[in-house]
Order: structure tokens, then C-alpha cells, then sequence
């Protein structure tokens, strides 16, 4: 299965948090920009979340731990290694 190659799924954005809250507010943020779908999960269940769907992009929450972080990187570029992705990073840090 390639992200953005595959036929017949909707085109929606990820972010992907440990937070629900933190990530139903860029969820908002990013839907308000007129973009594709955006879905919510937690780095445990997003493989579920995005079924058969073409992922545009991957928003990565800041409060993830470095395994989780790896991991998912790993998994998205064996889905497609030209997914965009943005890492977030908390307010003050580097």
C-alpha cells in the first residue's frame, strides 16, 4: 500500500499526538487553511485511523516520545517516503 499512489481513498492529513485535545486544536487550525480532511489519532491506533485513505501530509505532536516518534517515521516511509512531515515542537523549545 503507497500513501499518496493508491486509487479509490480519500485525500486527508494525519496528526498524529498523545494529546486529544492539543490534537483536535490543529486539527481545527489546519482545516481552517481549506485543506483536505484532517484525522486525529494517538501513535498507537493512526494505522486504524487512516485505513485506506491517501495521507497528504503527517503533523507529528510535540508530546511524543522518541520511540513513538521513530517508529511512526519508520512505518510512514514504508507507506510512501515522500509524505510531508512536520514536526511540532512545544512553545520555548529547540
Amino acid at each position: 500500500m503507497k500513501g499518496r499512489v493508491m486509487l479509490g481513498g480519500e485525500h486527508v492529513m494525519l496528526v498524529v499526538n498523545r494529546s486529544a485535545s492539543a490534537a483536535r486544536n490543529l486539527k481545527d487550525l489546519i482545516e481552517f487553511m481549506d485543506t483536505p480532511p484532517v484525522l486525529i489519532a494517538a501513535p498507537d491506533n493512526w494505522q486504524e485511523q487512516l485505513g485506506e485513505q491517501c495521507l497528504d501530509a503527517l503533523f507529528v505532536g510535540p508530546d511524543m516520545t522518541d520511540v513513538e516518534v521513530d517508529q511512526l517515521l519508520t512505518d510512514i516511509g514504508k507507506l510512501d517516503p515522500n509524505i510531508p512531515i512536520i514536526m511540532m515542537s512545544e512553545e520555548g523549545s529547540s
